[in-house]
């Protein structure tokens, strides 16, 4: 009985050469443009999409997108106003953030953008 050959996988230069010819059609400048990676990532009308999935009041939409383009809570809070013109907490930032984390059953920034962009391909494909 014959053995059978695995399939010839491409060598690491085949790789590397394949790598470079991907990179070399875009600039550096070009993928790290713009200087705020998640400018530009989800559009308004899919932040709303989102939020409405998510079943998001309008002030959670405002801090999670926010916290999606990686502002501290203290950013965040400068941000932010109450109806009356004052700047809302730090600490009431925190937990709105709480309360995002518990809503996408998320412990940290890092899961919440994952699940941020797990629901957005969701309902891109969905339409």
């Amino acid at each position: 009985m014959a053995k059978k050959r695995k399939p010839k996988s491409p060598s690491a230069g085949e790789d590397s050469e394949r790598l470079q010819r991907r990179a070399a059609l875009w600039s550096k400048e070009d993928l790290l443009s713009p200087a705020d990676p998640a400018e530009d990532l989800l559009t308004s009308e899919e932040w709303i999409s989102i939020g409405i999935a998510l079943d998001l009041s309008t002030r959670e939409l405002c801090v999670a997108i926010l916290i999606f383009e990686g502002q501290t809570r203290a950013n965040i809070a400068r941000q932010l106003h109450k109806k009356d013109g004052q700047p809302v907490s730090p600490g009431t930032i925190r937990v709105y953030i709480d309360r995002l984390f518990q809503k996408l059953r998320v412990n940290d920034r890092v899961g919440f953008v994952q699940r941020i962009m797990r629901v957005h391909l969701r309902l891109s494909t969905a339409s």
